[in-house]
């Protein structure tokens, strides 16, 4: 991509991060999870356990996820890698992560009190080296205010973490997309 040059003032907004927040009714999740410890902070987890999501409830939930990343995107597909359970109850909490081999990831908040997740800005180590810079050039962090029941949908690359807290539980998981062709792509190959 390249930027046209003009003598008239403009504005680009360029390399934005769009991260997706929406309504889920937690009733039509089913899943079942053996709880375990994951990660380095040992955090209740189903994430090395089994976990199974019934079948309707894989549905619903990528109608969900689906409808709100046509926000941004027209024709594509996606489908569920994998899903998980976490439970902070104890000053449990999240080291930063990313989570690899998808493109996009997901949060459910199933209970919250105040949000703990904290999602950085994937520039944030270079925007810090900035002298000067901070926050006033570019958000190096966002908190979201998320109520029980609502979903976060957001690329997999962006780095996250979970402040210490006893009273939160998630539904995580991450998704395959794949832009498919549109109606506008085969019409002008018809040409």
């Amino acid at each position: 991509m390249s930027l046209r040059i003009s003598s008239d003032p403009m504005r680009y907004e360029i390399f934005p991060v769009s991260l997706f927040i929406g309504n889920i009714d937690l009733k039509k999740i089913k899943l079942t999870s053996e709880m375990g410890k994951a990660f380095l902070s040992e955090t209740p987890s189903s994430f090395y356990t089994k976990n199974t999501l019934d079948p309707e409830s894989d549905k619903y939930l990528m109608m969900v996820i689906a409808g709100l990343l046509k926000e941004k995107y027209q024709y594509f597909s996606i489908n569920l890698k994998n899903i998980w359970k976490n439970r902070y109850t104890n000053n449990d909490f999240q080291e930063p992560h990313i989570h690899t081999d998808s493109s996009f990831s997901f949060i459910i908040y199933e209970k919250v009190g105040i949000c703990h997740t904290i999602f950085y800005n994937p520039a944030k180590y270079l925007i810090e080296a900035t002298p000067g810079a901070g926050d006033s050039i570019a958000m190096q962090h966002f908190k979201p205010q998320v109520r029980k029941g609502q979903i976060i949908v957001f690329p997999s690359y962006i780095e996250h973490m979970v402040n210490k807290n006893s009273d939160q539980a998630t539904i995580s998981g991450n998704l395959n997309f794949k832009f498919i062709e549109g109606p506008v792509k085969k019409k002008e190959e018809e040409k």
